[in-house]
């Protein structure tokens, strides 16, 4: 496959083309009317108000293992059922006030009942009244108490223990519906509130894919518009977004503008981390010169092209890009209306030129 260098350092001759040279094909350079859109960078992130780290809020011991890592779990539902001998010391003083609060309240109503036969005299029912008072508020004292400790619902369900379920043990719950992504937890370890969260639950069904706009595109979108997102991992598969946010200040280092898409990812593709680009419609259309988007390459860390010269011959052309389209791209320099350009296997001619600077 002899390859000549002509005088033009990047004129590319092909006398005897192999086959890949052969399912080369080719466009015109056209003007067209094109809806420019904007490409970022982005990386996919769980939506904030869809994360829920879970800890115990006072010092505990696992005693079992409930959730798996990566089951998908209700609000709600136990993660882990721990023990804690404070808890089951705050669970007895609840215990006892609700119940002489119980005691005292029935006792003041049947004093309230003598008083009123006149069998009673008004000091008993005054006595019955401030032992209820008093105990009134240790019950709600104990009870507030308690809620910093559990969720109303178990508090609501508390009795006295039986051989099966010690007042010491409690379940550490899911607030939020999801799919349980962390658990560094073995039966038999302490946690408290000042660790790290050994559990996490994430809802993964939109997820925000976050991207960074450079500032002098920022006129061009707003909240609301559209984008489709690609994922690397999956670069033959669009995920449809919305721009719900664009933050308030640019980042002094790149000059972008961290601005954040809700995609929905019912399917779980997406997962937290994940590198992605953004295709965003920009607002407004007009006639440009266009070549495919496909016929850019990237030689030298330069964006050029590949411009049929006859013969079959082709010049490696630079060119400075401009606005993107629906499979199209603005040329601002580089290029002449009706000139012939690659538009799909153009990676053969790129190792031609690899081939050339080795020898």
């Amino acid at each position: 496959m002899p390859v000549h260098a002509q005088a033009k350092p990047h004129l590319l001759q092909i006398s005897e083309p192999p086959d890949a040279m052969r399912e080369l094909v080719l466009s015109q350079v056209v003007r067209q009317t094109i809806t420019g859109r904007i490409t970022a960078t982005a990386i996919v992130e769980p939506n904030a108000g869809a994360v829920a780290e879970v800890t115990s809020e006072i010092p505990a011991r696992v005693v079992k293992l409930v959730a798996q890592l990566g089951e998908k779990v209700d609000s709600g539902k136990p993660l882990a059922i721990m023990s804690s001998v404070e808890l089951g010391q705050v669970k007895t003083e609840y215990l006892k006030a609700r119940s002489l609060e119980s005691i005292r309240i029935q006792h003041l109503r049947r004093e309230q009942d003598l008083y009123a036969k006149k069998i009673a005299p008004l000091k008993d029912l005054l006595e019955a009244r401030a032992q209820y008072d008093s105990a009134f508020a240790e019950y709600k004292a104990a009870r507030e108490k308690l809620r910093l400790l559990i969720p109303p619902g178990q508090i609501s369900e508390l009795q006295w223990s039986d051989n099966n379920r010690p007042l010491s043990e409690f379940p550490l719950t899911s607030p939020i519906a999801g799919t349980l992504v962390k658990r560094t937890l073995a039966i038999g370890t302490m946690i408290d509130r000042n660790a790290p969260a050994p559990l996490m639950v994430i809802n993964l069904e939109r997820v925000w894919v976050i991207a960074n706009i450079f500032e002098h595109d920022l006129a061009k979108l707003k909240a609301g518009d559209q984008v489709n997102v690609r994922a690397d991992a999956y670069s033959d598969k669009v995920f449809c977004g919305r721009i719900t946010y664009i933050a308030d200040e640019v980042d002094l280092t790149t000059r972008t503008v961290r601005t954040r898409i809700e995609v929905d990812n019912r399917e779980h593709l997406l997962k937290p981390g994940m590198f992605a680009k953004a295709s965003i419609a920009a607002t407004g259309s007009r006639e440009v010169l266009a070549a495919p988007e496909s016929a850019v390459y990237q030689v030298d860390g330069a964006q050029v092209v590949f411009v049929a010269t006859g013969n079959k011959g082709y010049e490696v052309r630079p060119v400075r890009l401009g606005s993107r389209g629906d499979g199209s791209v603005e040329i601002v320099s580089g290029l002449r209306e009706g000139e012939i350009v690659v538009k799909k296997g153009g990676l053969a001619l790129k190792s031609l030129i690899a081939n050339k600077a080795a020898n």
